[in-house]
């Protein structure tokens, strides 16, 4: 039996489905492992995506709240002399600037919202992973069990009929 079948089995293991399986034991330990390994990833993968998310959303209100006095400023004439801008070329490009200002702190926004997206899919994607590694380990608890018991059914087995021959 390869890996990938004992790990099916697992999810969808029956007690006597994995009953004659060489080296069951070792398998699912692997498996166990490699569960371990993967729910151990994504948990690092979301949260550095949330705090990249957290991060951004943070930075893009402190520029937001940076970009929308430098525009209102722009509109006014006084405003514009005030920082150098006397030519009307020159306060047309002051607003120019003012607005490619705006529009960049607009596509970190959406960006932002890309990331925070991704950190939402990699919670949902951990959440998965760590709930089938549960469940693989519940199996092989189980499983484990069911050897137990069966090897406690064989040993018992003779004492039984020493009791009551035949």
């Amino acid at each position: 039996m390869s890996e990938n079948e004992l790990g099916k089995a697992l999810l969808e293991m029956d007690a006597h489905k994995l009953g004659g399986v060489a080296d069951a034991r070792e398998q699912t330990w692997k498996i166990m492992e490699r569960d371990r390994n993967r729910v151990w990833w994504w948990t690092a993968i979301t949260f550095t995506l949330w705090g990249i998310a957290i991060f951004m959303v943070a930075l893009m209100m402190v520029l937001y709240a940076l970009v929308f006095p430098l525009q209102a400023k722009l509109h006014q004439d006084e405003q514009l002399v005030r920082i150098g801008a006397i030519t009307p070329e020159q306060q047309r490009d002051a607003q120019f600037k003012g607005q490619i200002a705006f529009q960049m702190v607009t596509l970190g926004v959406t960006m932002s919202v890309g990331v925070t997206c991704l950190a939402v899919l990699s919670s949902v994607l951990l959440s998965r992973a760590s709930r089938r590694a549960t469940l693989r380990q519940i199996n092989a608890s189980l499983l484990e069990i069911s050897q137990q018991l069966r090897e406690l059914k064989l040993a018992q087995a003779p004492t039984a009929q020493e009791k009551h021959p035949g």
